[in-house]
């Protein structure tokens, strides 16, 4: 295509020849001559008809934590057979991604077969996934009248939320699988919750021998310990914070920090662990198990953006709690609790026997507010979040998760005991 440059020169000629004719002066036209030089000289000494570039682009690493750099190293390798001159490559990149090493716009000149390579550093940006790219290649003729331009290319750079390693929340749901694990499931098996006593059977493992109560009743009698097993569990991550204005990024990161480590500490205990993800970024994982369903469940909240969804999490959490997980599971719903629908939707799985377990990061004061009516919004809504507390507490363990305490620390408060679940 032509570019600015060809097409004022062009114009320059077409007013040139215009202005001749309606004088009739031919001198004038004279001059028209020389742009069309230019334009026969820029045909002759022109670009390839096709410009063939093959791109190869690493990202190192391309999945992350965020505590190292990040390095992107791509190959232009150029296939047309022809010298390819006046390049100018540009690799697009997120406008949070500060350069440390190399410039990702450069003029470059490639030959037959050449593969030249561009390589950037930077530090590992805040949590999110980043696309690397399109390579924009731009190729002019030697006097800058023709352009070709070929966009080649996009990768992904994932920066994921690092868990925290959590000592264990005692989850208590009704349903378990046949698997070992660490939940108690009202059976005798293997364990370490004591469950019952019974009298000594030949085969016992004499370890278990209760010699207090053998004494008292002059006969051998074992402990029986409670068994424990794997269970499904679904984490719904509300991120609506939008009520609570931008300074609230901070409780949203909380929320994704939490999902994570819940998740990976589920998933290392052997339970079948799903994710729903409610806000500006919607999506789902069913209920799996293994590292490779970890890292996808990391992956998917690397993504997670704070907003509303067009969809009530009410909704989205029950219509989905029946179709990922069997009846009476775990279900943990980590949530500002800024919808009053909320209280109807946990109530819901409550009573079709689901085990819930609410965390809720607290929103922070705001130092300062514009004006008394911000004042006054923001204390109403604080107001309906503690009766939404008060409300989910008669059908759900409900964690109200301050700013300045670990969730490990706020985990070990979780009681066994399921609450009760008011009519």
């Amino acid at each position: 295509m032509f570019t600015l440059k060809a097409t004022i020169y062009f114009s320059i000629a077409i007013g040139l020849l215009t202005l001749a004719l309606l004088l009739g002066d031919f001198q004038i036209g004279v001059l028209v001559l020389g742009l069309a030089s230019l334009f026969f000289l820029s045909n002759i000494w022109g670009l390839p008809e096709k410009v063939d570039l093959k791109l190869e682009r690493q990202i190192i690493p391309d999945e992350t934590f965020g505590d190292e750099n990040i390095r992107v190293e791509s190959h232009i390798r150029n296939l047309t057979g022809a010298n390819i001159s006046n390049l100018e490559v540009h690799e697009t990149l997120d406008e949070r991604i500060v350069l440390e090493r190399g410039v990702n716009k450069a003029p470059m000149s490639i030959g037959p077969g050449e593969e030249p390579r561009l390589i950037l550093g930077f530090p590992s940006p805040p949590r999110s996934k980043y696309q690397i790219g399109p390579l924009i290649v731009k190729a002019r003729d030697p006097l800058g009248f023709y352009l070709v331009e070929a966009r080649l290319t996009s990768d992904t750079l994932c920066v994921m939320p690092r868990p925290e390693r959590l000592a264990g929340a005692q989850l208590r749901p009704r349903h378990v699988g046949p698997w070992p694990g660490v939940i108690p499931s009202k059976v005798p098996g293997t364990g370490t919750e004591f469950y019952s006593m019974r009298g000594y059977v030949p085969g016992d493992d004499p370890k278990r021998i209760n010699w207090k109560a053998t004494a008292r009743h002059d006969s051998l009698i074992v402990n029986e310990t409670e068994a424990e097993r794997v269970t499904d569990v679904m984490i719904v991550l509300d991120n609506d914070v939008t009520l609570l204005g931008p300074a609230q990024g901070e409780m949203f990161e909380r929320g994704v920090h939490a999902a994570a480590s819940m998740a990976t500490m589920l998933l290392r205990q052997g339970n079948r662990v799903g994710l729903v993800l409610q806000g500006g970024e919607r999506g789902s994982i069913p209920a799996g198990f293994g590292k490779r369903h970890e890292r996808r469940i990391l992956y998917l909240l690397a993504g997670a953006k704070s907003g509303r969804a067009t969809v009530s999490t009410s909704y989205v959490m029950n219509l989905l709690a029946r179709r990922m997980l069997p009846s009476r599971a775990q279900i943990v719903i980590i949530s500002p609790l800024l919808d009053p629908e909320m209280k109807e939707g946990v109530k819901q799985l409550a009573f079709a026997g689901y085990n819930m377990l609410v965390l809720s990061p607290t929103p922070t004061i705001p130092l300062t507010f514009q004006d008394s009516t911000e004042e006054i919004a923001f204390k109403l809504i604080m107001l309906e979040r503690s009766t939404t507390l008060l409300a989910l507490e008669r059908s759900a363990t409900v964690i109200d998760w301050p700013r300045n305490i670990r969730l490990s620390t706020m985990l070990t408060k979780v009681r066994r005991l399921r609450p009760v679940v008011a009519a």
